[in-house]
């Protein structure tokens, strides 16, 4: 474990929650919680709950949940650093070789980071032109992504070892490298087989890598097990929050007006084709402090790049939340059904020139019809609600109440108020700011931006139940970690975050929770989805045969859903007059039924 993990767990371990917020807010038993009035938010009946044994809080209110970092943090109106030192002062922990002299933390020094990445960077482009990167360079010469490499930094990481061999010929930091996500301390590397995306600050500065699964023709689309991208774990050096990809050639390319799209591949391949203002979160929602980096270069605005599915629709809804507080111009384009940024780019070799102009205008199109922030939300709101109900104007109406209260400038708060009442067709009187924030200049902690998640899909609804076992019994996380199939981005990261907890010596449920809320501090969004496992894993008397119920319910899912593309395949083939294929696939078909029914039986 390293020395900020490490004394993380020490603060958290001499520090009670329970009286950390008492000094604060006046607090009742019931049964095994605590709870009392919200600090963040006003209200007159009782929501913020805190959970000594698992040394967390949340509130059902406004939906804030953390540990006692983020609570200093939250209610000082503090940065993470100095939130941490002052924990550490109260609870005795020296933070010697934590900080390094009131600069960055510590840990490896950034131009340490950048020197040892950076030798891995060259090491991963050299293997991707070698024999062993073949399958690596197909990958990105299929994608007419190889013009890129040297500019993006891109390279292949293949298996057998030879990451650890390369490292320890140059005598490279263990621990730098497992911090990095590279190579763990027990000889794993775990982007091995993948193609390799450098990561860069704002500054240009290496602080991490990102992998992307080679495709595998043994898998139909869909049902790769693998999980589809991996990045760096968090580390005093990688912070996602803080992160975004292509920054640095956006800064480069002198563009004013930045694009925020999905993933490596999209950013890389907008540039390629002259939309060099494409940047890209690392697997989390846009936050405020993306937006505080974006306010520094996107003096001509941001434009919000979102797929129109519903995943699509459920992140511009949490951007909303982060940026509507935020002074920066932003705009939303949802891309048509079934197109992603990398398709509109048309850099694929082959395309007809003719066809790739096409696609690219229909990007420009997109860009430039894209909405403001607002008004952008509020056609969301009524393609998914009847504004004509009351009940539903209601609704909505204190919903904007309770997001304008994250508004710091009262201008501005006045100004959006005013516009979300008329989207909304009532008075402004009738959107009611329930706790504002104090205004520049007054005094007064400074609230978090309540955290309002949207509705569990049915896949994370699962991944829920299954985490919560394994919570409950921890001995069962390696028959997690090899569950086939899709899973959330919350499952698969907490999961990551309990092998380290388990590696650091957290054996229980108790234990594991207060490691996991210390690694993932300053992500509410995770930290909700860890809160509300842990709940479920404390309500369960067999978790065991929970967790072999569920396996078996998602083996059931898998086989019916196989089977079902393979019968579409069958008809195909028999339209086609393809009588072999046919009969193969029928074969296929059966044997899929009869797993299905074996699932089904078991």
């Amino acid at each position: 474990m390293d020395r900020f993990q490490d004394a993380k767990l020490r603060i958290k371990e001499r520090t009670d929650l329970v009286q950390l917020v008492q000094g604060y807010v006046a607090l009742t038993r019931k049964g095994r919680y605590f709870v009392g009035l919200c600090p963040f938010h006003q209200e007159k009946t009782p929501s913020f709950t805190v959970f000594p044994e698992t040394q967390h809080y949340k509130c059902f209110g406004c939906g804030v949940a953390g540990d006692v970092f983020t609570f200093v943090a939250q209610r000082e109106g503090l940065g993470f650093r100095e939130a941490f030192e002052r924990l550490a002062e109260r609870a005795g922990v020296p933070t010697e070789g934590v900080f390094a002299g009131g600069a960055a933390r510590s840990g490896p020094r950034a131009d340490e980071v950048n020197e040892v990445l950076g030798q891995v960077r060259d090491f991963f482009e050299e293997q991707l032109w070698s024999e062993a990167g073949s399958a690596h360079r197909a990958y990105l010469e299929a994608r007419g992504l190889l013009v890129a490499v040297e500019d993006f930094g891109l390279g292949a990481h293949p298996e057998g070892g030879r990451l650890r061999s390369f490292a320890k010929q140059k005598r490279l930091s263990p621990e730098l490298l497992d911090q990095a996500g590279l190579l763990a301390a027990d000889g794993r590397e775990p982007l091995a087989g993948r193609v390799t995306f450098a990561i860069t600050d704002d500054r240009g500065r290496l602080v991490g890598f990102g992998g992307r699964v080679l495709p595998d023709a043994r898998y139909g689309k869909g049902e790769d097990p693998r999980a589809k991208y991996r990045n760096s774990p968090e580390s005093p050096f990688f912070n996602k929050r803080r992160l975004l990809y292509g920054l640095r050639q956006v800064k480069r390319a002198g563009t004013r007006r930045i694009v925020v799209v999905e993933g490596y591949v999209d950013v890389i391949a907008c540039h390629v084709a002259g939309f060099t203002g494409a940047v890209a979160t690392l697997g989390t929602a846009l936050t405020a402090e993306h937006a505080r980096l974006l306010e520094l270069y996107a003096t001509e605005g941001v434009v919000l790049l979102f797929d129109g599915d519903t995943a699509g629709r459920r992140a511009a809804d949490r951007a909303f939340r982060e940026l509507v507080p935020t002074k920066l111009p932003v705009r939303v384009a949802l891309l048509p059904d079934g197109r992603d940024p990398d398709d509109l780019a048309a850099i694929a070799p082959g395309i007809p020139a003719a066809e790739a102009a096409q696609r690219r205008a229909e990007l420009t199109r997109v860009l430039e019809r894209a909405e403001d922030l607002v008004t952008a939300w509020f056609a969301q709101k009524r393609r998914e609600s009847d504004l004509g109900d009351a009940a539903v104007v209601g609704r909505l109406a204190a919903d904007c109440g309770r997001i304008l209260a994250t508004v710091e400038d009262r201008a501005q708060r006045e100004s959006l108020r005013s516009e979300m009442a008329r989207q909304l067709g009532v008075s402004e009187a009738a959107i009611v700011v329930p706790a504002p924030r104090k205004a520049e200049g007054e005094d007064g902690p400074k609230p978090p931006s309540p955290v309002t998640p949207a509705a569990r899909s049915p896949q994370e609804q699962a991944d829920l139940q299954l985490l919560a076992c394994v919570l409950a019994d921890p001995q069962m996380l390696e028959q997690a970690v090899a569950l086939p199939g899709d899973h959330s981005a919350a499952f698969q990261r907490v999961l990551d975050g309990l092998a380290q907890a388990r590696r650091a010596g957290a054996a229980d449920r108790a234990a594991l929770m207060k490691d996991l809320f210390a690694r993932f501090t300053d992500e509410s969004l995770l930290l909700d989805f860890l809160h509300e496992a842990g709940e479920r894993s404390a309500r369960i008397r067999d978790p065991r045969d929970m967790f072999l119920r569920l396996r078996r319910e998602r083996d059931l899912h898998s086989a019916r859903e196989q089977a079902r593309r393979i019968l579409q395949q069958v008809k195909q083939a028999i339209a086609d007059g393809d009588a072999a294929r046919a009969d193969e696939l029928t074969r296929k078909y059966q044997e899929l039924l009869r797993r299905s029914h074996a699932a089904s039986d078991g």
